[in-house]
């Protein structure tokens, strides 16, 4: 199955450090960044899109209520998957009111491989619902250049908007000698010499 990029939007940092560490122990998932407010979440969007959006019905007093972030989300990102997060039957209500934007919700008290099991049905689901792609099928020349990984591109997407490699590893909760690793991979991969040829790519074709 394709790697799935994950974005989680909760204001509690104990649950959100958990979750991240569950979902990134499985090989078909990479959290991207774990968000504490709205404002962060779409600043992140904005420099590395994710696949699903894992989001808490519960919002801090002076941010988007989750009626209007959903809203919000899919407008601006409309094929991701969202999902909602909660742990009232009150907030499944909710979740069940704001669908089809919402795809499913998903308890707190979940057990790591019951959530696990469900983001994996959710992203089979997307995968059979989204049109096969052939462009790479096409016109392909001799010699290939080998893909970016999810979190190398990851990296490379956060470089190219001016993010220092030690802001990069802050952001996303990695040490510096990994994300200069990746982010030499990376440079490898895509044949650039300097650091100045990562601001010359066309982020969106990668």
């Amino acid at each position: 199955m394709i790697e799935s990029n994950v974005i989680i939007l909760d204001d509690h940092p104990i649950f959100l450090e958990g979750l991240k560490r569950i979902i990134n122990h499985e090989t078909d998932f990479t959290v991207t960044d774990c968000c504490k407010n709205s404002n962060e979440l779409f600043f992140s969007l904005s420099l590395a899109p994710a696949n699903i959006a894992l989001i808490d019905c519960s919002r801090p007093k002076g941010d988007l209520n989750i009626k209007a972030l959903v809203e919000q989300l899919s407008v601006t990102h409309p094929k991701m998957t969202i999902v909602a997060m909660g742990d009232c039957r009150q907030q499944q209500q909710l979740s069940d009111a704001l669908k089809p934007q919402i795809k499913s919700y998903f308890c707190k008290s979940l057990t790591p491989e019951n959530l696990i099991t469900g983001l994996r049905h959710i992203w089979s689901s997307y995968c059979q619902s989204e049109p096969l792609l052939l462009d790479d099928a096409v016109d392909t020349p001799v010699l290939i250049k080998p893909r970016l990984s999810a979190k190398e591109k990851m990296v490379v997407e956060y470089l190219h908007a001016g993010l220092s490699v030690s802001q990069t590893a802050l952001r996303l909760s990695r040490s510096v000698k990994t994300i200069s690793s990746q982010k030499r991979s990376a440079m490898r991969k895509l044949g650039i010499v300097r650091d100045s040829g990562i601001f010359k790519l066309d982020i969106n074709s990668l």
